[in-house]
Order: structure tokens, then C-alpha cells, then sequence
């Protein structure tokens, strides 16, 4: 999903690049990732006019950093990305004007990214009549513990944090 919302975001923006940045506690996942994404260029979804869009070349490659979680902040992502220490920096610009090698640049995460297909294909209202009105959506938590089930879970915006533990997890 995350694949596919980055090339619904780069046909949207205009991007011919796109990076994972993956950073070295989850290396565990870099050739599965690789695998998925040779599987896009074989069936046309990434590489030169993806799927006939004429004009429309775009690829995704996986960058290795070595970031601490604080790589999650923007600007300290594409420090990282650029070889500099992973932290985050004043803004002179906004990343979409200078970001990465001081080019045009968006920044967003797995969760809003895996979101992309599911709203394209079924719609914004669909989406927006997940959670509360002022905050639609879903999230998604990672459970760990003691708890009947471990592992990540997705409720609705607005999703208490009690509902969470004593109803959906069990926890103790």
C-alpha cells in the first residue's frame, strides 16, 4: 500500500523519484522491499510511462540510514538522507521548495502514504466518515505486553485510548 500511495503522490506532485528511507534496525526488511519493487517495474507500475501515462516515469529507490527515530521529523530525514547528522534544522524552506539536495522535495510516512489507495479507490467520503468529523481517518498502534493480542491494530480517529486497551486488546 505504501508503494502504491507513492506513486499516486508523485503522479499527483509531478516526482519522477521517490525514496524509502529505511533505517538499519529494520534492514530485515530491505530485500523484501527490493523484491516489491522489482515487482512494480516488471509489471509497469514504476520505471518509464508507468501503466501508459504517457510522460509519467517514476521510480523508487531505498535509501539506508543510519537515523534515530528523531529521523521521523522531516528535516532531520533529509539531513540524514544528505550524509549530514540526523537532526532537525531551522526552516529557511519549507522542504517542497528546498529539500532534499535542495530540490522540490514531500515528506510522509508509511500510514498517510498506505492510506492513498484506499481513498482514491473507494473515495473521500468513505474515508471521511471514518472517525469524528473534525478529524477523520484511522490510525494505527502497535501493541506490545500484556495483552490478549500483540502486534498493530487500526481504529477509527477518536478512538479512546481506554476502548483501545480494555476493549479491542485485552490488555491487563
Amino acid at each position: 500500500l505504501m508503494i502504491e500511495g507513492m506513486i499516486f503522490a508523485a503522479y499527483a506532485v509531478g516526482a519522477s523519484k521517490g525514496a524509502i528511507y529505511l533505517r538499519a534496525e529494520y534492514m530485515y526488511l530491505r530485500n523484501r522491499l527490493e523484491a516489491l519493487l522489482q515487482e512494480y517495474r516488471s509489471k509497469g507500475y514504476l520505471g518509464k510511462n508507468i501503466k501508459g501515462k504517457f510522460l509519467f516515469d517514476f521510480d523508487i529507490y531505498i535509501h539506508l540510514g543510519a537515523g534515530a527515530y528523531v529521523c521521523g521529523e522531516e528535516t532531520a530525514l533529509i539531513h540524514s538522507m544528505e550524509g549530514k547528522r540526523g537532526e532537525p534544522g531551522t526552516r529557511e524552506y519549507f522542504p517542497v521548495e528546498r529539500g532534499y539536495n535542495d530540490q522540490p522535495t514531500i515528506v510522509n510516512n508509511v500510514e498517510t502514504l498506505a492510506n492513498l489507495p484506499s481513498i482514491i479507490r473507494q473515495g473521500p467520503e468513505w474515508f471521511r466518515q471514518l472517525g469524528p468529523v473534525d478529524c477523520p481517518g484511522t490510525k494505527i498502534f502497535s501493541i506490545s505486553g500484556k495483552a490478549r493480542i500483540s502486534g498493530l491494530v487500526e481504529v477509527a480517529m477518536g478512538t479512546s485510548f481506554g476502548n483501545i486497551v480494555n476493549d479491542i486488546i485485552g490488555g491487563v
